[in-house]
């Protein structure tokens, strides 16, 4: 980001602040809320944007200090919030911070709600309003990066009143299915650290099928030949606890080695026999959409 203050509130100056968090705050349309800061920077100066963020304090973990830092600059306290990654000015030319980490949350905080403790102002901005705003080169990088990540553009497809998400069931040799451990900080309604079927939302445009190939690829780095359609499922009345309205299933024996898997999203992935998923912690519609796909003639095809 621009400086010290930058990388999270005003804490410091550049010579003593080498280390901090800054939080994106996501809203329903897209929108992000930023700061507009007080403090004099070049070369934007005064007036410029930036996310909430601070300085890390002495034995402070780096989530404690988002949450902290936005607490103290807006008066929320976030529940919801996530971590996506650190940076250093190595990967985002222009940071005036050795190593800042990346939070971002879905929170829904209306701006009549937030106090303005630090800088002159907090608003929520559309990404169509940035090239016209005030940011210096690194919150610009920052930005621009951040717009561009599957954090982003997953957070923003989660707040849609209509979701149409893909699974795939990749099978071994053996007959075991691939599952993924889904993230620890996720929201409770959205099933962290269980087991579930690879996969994700669809993006505007795309079509499902494209969207289990994007998916499967960007969760485990492994791009699939080709695909089959298993059936198309539906929240009301197929899976009532699902995430999305729609779910479309395909399915492949692709046979992928454990230890070629690169984790992109999530926590681990690890195949399961079919007699092993009864002791597995499983999302109530991933366990139905597999007892149906391995009672099915599509599984035992592969088979005989």
């Amino acid at each position: 980001m621009d400086n010290a203050t930058e990388a999270g509130g005003g804490r410091g100056i550049f010579v003593t602040l080498r280390e901090g968090s800054c939080v994106f705050l996501i809203a329903a349309d897209g929108s992000l809320l930023l700061q507009q800061r007080s403090d004099d920077v070049p070369p934007a100066g005064i007036g410029r944007w930036t996310p909430p963020g601070g300085a890390r304090e002495p034995g402070e973990e780096p989530r404690a200090t988002a949450l902290r830092e936005f607490e103290e600059e807006t008066g929320i306290r976030l529940e919801r919030l996530r971590y996506l990654e650190t940076v250093t000015p190595g990967e985002v030319e222009g940071l005036f911070v050795d190593v800042l980490h990346v939070f971002y949350a879905d929170d829904d905080v209306p701006r009549e709600r937030i106090q303005v403790f630090e800088g002159l102002d907090f608003q929520y901005r559309h990404p169509r309003e940035f090239a016209a705003m005030p940011f210096n080169p690194g919150t610009r990088h920052l930005i621009e990066r951040f717009l561009a990540s599957d954090a982003y553009r997953g957070t923003l497809a989660m707040l849609q009143p209509y979701r149409a998400g893909v699974g795939v069931i990749e099978i071994d040799r053996w007959g075991r299915v691939l599952l993924q451990l889904r993230d620890a900080d996720l929201p409770a309604e959205r099933y962290p650290n269980q087991w579930s079927i690879p996969g994700g939302l669809i993006e505007e445009g795309e079509a499902p099928d494209a969207a289990a190939f994007r998916e499967f690829e960007e969760e485990t780095g492994q791009v699939l030949d080709n695909l089959e359609f298993f059936r198309l499922y539906r929240r009301e009345p197929d899976l009532p606890t699902s995430l999305t309205d729609v779910y479309h299933v395909y399915y492949i024996d692709a046979d992928i080695d454990e230890d070629r898997i690169v984790v992109g999203e999530g926590q681990a992935f690890r195949y399961f026999a079919p007699d092993e998923l009864a002791g597995v912690d499983v999302p109530v519609h991933a366990r139905t959409v597999l007892a149906e796909f391995l009672a099915s003639g599509a599984y035992r095809a592969m088979f005989h």
